[in-house]
């Protein structure tokens, strides 16, 4: 039976690689998912992380908490363009580790909060636990708050709860504390490759959009096209993407060839009326993400993928 409790994936670590940057990676959707689906869930995103790494020549670890993904690099800066554009991730924040002691916590807050601070600036302090401790996570707020405003006191900053310039943020995970300032958003979604496979046609921008959608789902997307350049948008989210010529396929065998379980078609309203008779023979399902979207809502979603 595979273990309950954190698990580690370690790649392409050499004796002189240097950790310099913690990542804390969220993710949304996988949680809600049974304990042996969520497991391989976490596994297939960790892998799609890692593989983003290996490709480029760079080293990563990545270990694995219930809820959180967390990941070392020496390129933090490369590390969340990674992040970016991974299918599954919801966010990150790089922090710095320390103890769940009340102490080391206070110390590691304000150590980060100095370069932070300014003349009379509005901050606070969130806390979070998962696990037992001495304290509560409201009193750990509060205490870390006092510790972090005495040790900027002649920069008279303020409390302020509800409309703060600066947050300092401390999650603490059973013995272990991460201390934060801010997340970066991501796409989330499902991670590449854990729901089946498909075909999508590329003509167009709407076309690559549709594509983006199933993607984020969790489906690899054969592509099929006349126009390599122009399904090249969809490679910076699945480098290992495939392109297949759209000329001289006939889609049902090749849907067959490649055990695809549906076809992914940019068609709106209004192709879906004038065009779906030319999909008459086609005996496998059809899916039409965009066929709620108007084409200001696609384009909108074209520059956040072409970004």
């Amino acid at each position: 039976m595979p273990s309950a409790g954190p698990y580690r994936q370690t790649y392409a670590l050499s004796r002189h690689f240097i950790l310099m940057a913690l990542l804390m990676v969220r993710y949304g959707e996988i949680a809600l998912k049974s304990p042996a689906v969520r497991r391989r869930f976490e596994r297939a995103l960790g892998n799609n992380i890692a593989a983003r790494f290996a490709e480029s020549g760079r080293e990563c670890r990545i270990e694995h908490e219930r809820g959180r993904i967390f990941l070392w690099s020496n390129d933090a800066d490369f590390a969340g363009k990674v992040l970016s554009r991974t299918f599954g991730v919801v966010s990150y924040s790089e922090v710095v580790e320390s103890t769940s002691s009340r102490e080391d916590i206070f110390r590691t807050a304000i150590a980060l909060s100095k370069p932070f601070f300014r003349k009379s600036v509005r901050f606070c302090i969130r806390a979070r636990r998962n696990g037992q401790h001495e304290y509560s996570s409201m009193e750990l707020a509060r205490d870390a708050g006092s510790a972090v405003f005495v040790a900027n006191e002649t920069l008279e900053p303020k409390v302020d709860l509800t409309n703060p310039e600066l947050e300092i943020f401390v999650d603490v995970r059973q013995n272990k504390s991460y201390i934060y300032t801010g997340s970066v958003q991501c796409t989330g979604g499902m991670p590449l490759g854990t729901q089946g496979r498909m075909l999508g046609i590329v003509n167009n921008k709407n076309d690559i959009a549709a594509c983006w959608l199933i993607m984020k789902r969790g489906c690899r997307v054969t592509v099929l096209t006349d126009d390599e350049e122009l399904a090249q948008p969809l490679r910076r989210w699945d480098p290992n993407l495939k392109l297949l010529s759209l000329s001289g396929w006939d889609i049902s065998s090749l849907a067959r060839n490649r055990r695809a379980d549906g076809l992914c078609l940019g068609w709106g309203v209004e192709e879906f009326d004038n065009q779906s008779p030319t999909m008459a023979g086609i005996n496998i399902p059809l899916f039409y993400p965009l066929i709620g979207m108007s084409q200001a809502e696609i384009d909108g979603l074209m520059a956040r993928i072409t970004a």
